[in-house]
C-alpha cells in the first residue's frame, strides 16, 4: 500500500505524544490509584523508563533493516508465512485496541454527559470520522494531531491549574503506597500503557530514518511520563486514594470540582472538548494501523477498499462487553498491563532470531 507521505521529527512527537497521553482522560487513573495507591505517580515514570528501554530494542531491531516496517522485519527474519501469521495477529489485536478504546470512550460519556443519546449513534458517528480521517493516510492523522496538541495541553493546564485551590499534597502519603516491591512489579507490568509508541515501527517509512524514529519515540515517552506523573499527582492531591480509586473517569471528575463562583463553573466543558478530540485521534490512528499492518502483511496497494470491513469489525469488536467492568477488567486491563508480551515482547524475540542467525540487510548496524 502507499506510504502515506513524510512527517518530520518535531510532527511525529507531538502526534505521539498525543495518542499515548490521551489514556489518562478515562479509566486509567482510578486503575492505577487502586493498584498502587499513592505511589501511582512513580509508578509510571517506572512504566515510562521500562517502555524506553523496550522501544530502543525495537530501534536496534529497526537499524538491521533500513528501510522496512515492522510487519516487513517480521517476514525478513521469520520468512514470509510465519511473518504473515506475526503482521495479522498485530492487525487484529490494534483492532481490538481500536474497538476497546471505542468502548471506554462511550461508556464514559454516557456516564458523564450523554446518558439518554443511544449507544449506536454515539458509535456510528465515532466511527464515520474515524473512517473519514484514516482514508486520508498516517500524513493527514500526524497533521490533525500538529493543529490540535497546543490546544489540548493547553486545555489541561487550564483545568490542573484552576484546581489548585482543591489540592492538598499530604495525600500523597505515603510515599511508598502499598510498599516498593509492588510499584515496581506494577510499574513494569504496565509499560505496556505506553505501547502506542511502536506506532513509529509501523510507519517507519514516513519518516526519513531510524535515527528520527528513535527520537521520536523516546521524547514522546519522555514527555507523556511526565505528564502521567503530573496528573497523578494533581489526582490524588485532590480526591486522596480511597476516592481517587472509584471514579471512572478521574480528571474528567477533577475537572467537575472546580467552582469560583456563579460566573467561573462547568469547566468540565473544556476537558469534554479536549477528550474527544484526543479520543478521536487516537482511535483513528489505531483503526488505520489495523488495516495498514493487514495492507503490507498481505501485499494490498490500496487500504481504501477495506474501511468499511474493518469499521463494521471494530463496530461488533466494540459491543461485545456487556458492561463497563467487563471492559476494565478484561480488554483494558490486557491492553494496559498484559499486552507488553505480544507487543514488545514479539519484536524484541525476532531481534533475538536476527542476531543468532546473522540476519540484517544494507548498511544497517545496531
Amino acid at each position: 500500500m502507499s506510504k502515506g507521505g513524510k512527517f518530520s521529527t518535531y510532527e511525529g512527537i507531538l502526534f505521539m505524544t498525543i495518542i499515548i497521553f490521551s489514556k489518562i482522560l478515562y479509566t486509567s487513573p482510578a486503575v492505577v490509584v487502586k493498584q498502587v495507591g499513592t505511589a501511582c505517580w512513580y509508578s509510571t515514570l517506572i512504566s515510562c523508563a521500562a517502555a524506553i528501554i523496550s522501544f530502543l530494542l525495537v530501534c536496534v531491531l529497526l537499524g538491521r533493516f533500513p528501510g522496512k516496517s515492522l510487519e516487513k522485519v517480521f517476514e525478513a527474519v521469520l520468512g514470509k508465512v510465519l511473518g504473515k501469521v506475526c503482521g495479522l495477529l498485530f492487525s487484529l489485536y490494534i483492532l481490538f485496541y481500536a474497538a476497546s478504546s471505542l468502548r471506554e470512550f462511550l461508556d464514559v460519556i454516557k456516564v458523564y454527559n450523554l446518558p439518554d443519546t443511544p449507544p449506536s449513534v454515539i458509535m456510528i458517528t465515532f466511527i464515520a470520522v474515524s473512517m473519514l480521517i484514516a482514508y486520508k493516510g498516517i500524513e493527514s492523522i500526524v497533521r490533525a494531531s500538529c493543529i490540535s496538541f497546543y490546544f489540548i495541553i493547553f486545555g489541561l493546564i487550564i483545568i490542573l491549574l484552576m484546581a489548585a485551590p482543591y489540592y492538598n499534597f499530604d495525600y500523597i502519603k505515603p510515599y511508598f503506597g502499598y510498599g516498593l516491591k509492588k510499584s515496581l512489579y506494577v510499574g513494569l507490568l504496565r509499560s505496556s500503557a505506553y505501547e502506542e509508541v511502536l506506532t513509529l515501527a509501523i510507519v517507519i517509512t514516513s519518516l526519513h530514518s531510524v535515527n528520527d524514529c528513535k527520537k521520536i519515540g523516546v521524547t514522546s515517552l519522555i514527555l507523556t511520563g511526565i505528564i502521567f506523573s503530573i496528573c497523578f499527582i494533581c489526582y490524588l492531591a485532590t480526591f486522596q486514594y480511597t476516592m481517587g480509586s472509584e471514579n471512572l473517569s478521574g480528571m474528567f471528575q477533577l475537572s467537575r470540582t472546580i467552582y469560583y463562583s456563579r460566573y467561573v463553573q462547568r469547566i468540565e466543558s473544556i476537558f469534554l472538548f479536549i477528550w474527544v478530540i484526543a479520543s478521536l485521534l487516537t482511535t483513528s490512528t489505531a483503526f488505520y494501523l489495523s488495516i495498514r499492518v493487514y495492507c503490507q502483511s498481505f501485499d494490498i496497494k490500496d487500504h481504501r477498499p477495506l474501511l468499511l470491513p474493518f469499521a463494521l469489525l471494530m463496530y461488533v469488536t466494540a459491543l461485545q462487553p456487556k458492561n463497563v467492568s467487563e471492559l476494565i477488567n478484561i480488554n483494558l486491563l490486557f491492553i494496559r498491563q498484559y499486552s507488553y508480551y505480544p507487543n514488545f515482547g514479539i519484536p524484541i524475540l525476532v531481534l533475538i532470531v536476527s542476531l543468532i542467525l546473522r540476519k540484517k540487510e544494507g548498511g544497517g548496524n545496531a
